[in-house]
């Protein structure tokens, strides 16, 4: 073994050295990389899941809303009933009457508000209000 023979194993050395921990850097930065995408999507996962709970809970707490207490006639148990669908047919008419009966400048600004409202309030109480429970 000659001189030339220790310095080029001890360069060789050094180099796959250098090679191999530039190599593990990058593998490394591949499975931070892997890692933060992995914990991106659990967070939206739960978030979607979070949403879901919120829109259940939302839900049932119009439907308990929407019972009629134990302990009252069956006169005040109808009228609880109808309180809604009387307060949005009344919203409808008023909406309509406010509608026709203005003239055409003071009727262009409302239009977008009355909609509004009228959707809103029949969409609330005609429309699908998760009928059930999704996953």
């Amino acid at each position: 073994m000659n001189v030339l023979d220790l310095v080029s194993n001890a360069l060789g050395g050094g180099a796959l050295g250098v090679l191999l921990r530039i190599g593990n850097g990058l593998f490394e930065e591949f499975k931070s990389t892997r890692e933060h995408a992995r914990k991106l999507e659990e967070a939206k996962t739960m978030a979607t899941i979070a949403a879901d709970s919120a829109a259940w809970a939302a839900f049932t707490a119009s439907q308990q809303a929407a019972t009629v207490p134990a302990n009252v006639s069956p006169w005040c148990a109808n009228v609880i009933t109808l309180f809604r669908p009387f307060i949005t047919l009344m919203l409808v008419v008023i909406a309509t009457a406010v509608y026709f009966r203005s003239a055409g400048l003071d009727r262009a600004p409302m239009v977008e508000q009355i909609n509004f409202a009228a959707f809103n309030c029949v969409g609330w109480w005609f429309g699908d209000r998760m009928a059930r429970k999704t996953k």
